[in-house]
């Protein structure tokens, strides 16, 4: 009788690398803030964002959980120094001018990119990512109606997102970023503009 003998051998070689090495994906943001009186520029702002838990739990699910569905447009607001205390990674959607966040939103401006609508936030016109960044090539207009101090920026997505002072509970609505001046804060006058430019990079 003819046998096939079948012979298996497994070699494994163990390395022990002497530091381990990690990929890490730190996602970074940045405002840039131009202020304009009387057609002059008066102020240019340059700061770093933080991300909410709300934000990178929400990166997180539409990348690796498919839920909720991926939101087509953010929108960008501003922070009041009226009743501001702090910013927290722990700030949620839910509770913008509402107890919860210590913030309020500052409400004094038209949305130029949106036929200077009285009650809309303004959309951050992002475009395709590009070298592992993504921004808005043409500033985001906030024309300044009122007197008052802007603390900071926020950046928000969801259904009814577009309403300025909108806060709707639920998974539909999130806060992904929130940011101080570092320059400290910004008093403006009626008739101002801020343009803002928002970026995302990895």
């Amino acid at each position: 009788m003819n046998q096939l003998n079948i012979h298996q051998a497994a070699g494994v070689e163990l390395v022990r690398a002497a530091k381990p090495s990690v990929n890490q994906l730190p996602i970074r943001g940045r405002f840039q803030v131009e202020h304009i009186r009387n057609g002059k520029v008066i102020g240019n702002y340059d700061f770093p964002n933080g991300i909410t838990t709300e934000g990178k739990n929400h990166l997180l699910d539409v990348q690796f959980h498919n839920t909720p569905a991926p939101m087509a447009t953010w929108y960008l607001g501003l922070i009041d120094l009226a009743g501001f205390t702090a910013l927290a990674a722990a700030d949620i959607y839910d509770n913008i001018n509402q107890a919860g966040n210590g913030w309020d939103e500052f409400s004094n401006y038209t949305d130029a990119g949106n036929a200077n609508s009285t009650t809309t936030r303004p959309a951050w016109t992002e475009g395709a990512a590009s070298a592992a960044s993504i921004t808005n090539a043409s500033p985001v207009i906030f024309d300044i109606t009122g007197t008052g101090t802007v603390k900071g920026v926020f950046l928000a997505g969801g259904t009814n997102a577009q309403t300025k002072g909108d806060h709707t509970a639920g998974s539909a609505h999130k806060l992904w970023a929130t940011a101080l001046f570092t320059g400290g804060d910004v008093a403006v006058l009626n008739g101002d503009q801020l343009k803002v430019t928002y970026t995302v990079s990895a």
